[in-house]
């Protein structure tokens, strides 16, 4: 549990959001996923995923959750919040 402290000591929502937002390609690719099955799994519109990918915007912390939640063996998001991936989101949750 003290790694899952450490690291998120550091990780609020708002980095976590911008950690992930500039990720989510790279884990949609990770995961074999067209934009349009990605963007249906998480909920969001293909444009809106689109939107993300290039960087225009950032995913919303609901999206990010799911993003998480649903992925969470990602190797990405393990190596941008630790193993303990929801454990991290739960606790920036509650901060």
């Amino acid at each position: 549990m003290e790694t899952v402290i450490g690291m998120v000591s550091t990780m609020d929502q708002k980095s976590i959001i911008h950690s992930l937002s500039a990720k989510i390609k790279l884990i949609r690719v990770e995961n074999d996923y067209t934009q349009d099955r990605m963007a249906a799994v998480l909920g969001i519109s293909k444009k809106t995923l689109v939107q993300i990918e290039k960087k225009r915007t950032c995913a919303n912390w609901t999206t990010i959750v799911a993003l998480c939640a649903l992925f969470s063996g990602s190797e990405i998001i393990q190596f941008t919040l630790g193993k303990n991936v929801l454990d991290v989101v739960k606790i920036a949750a509650h901060k």
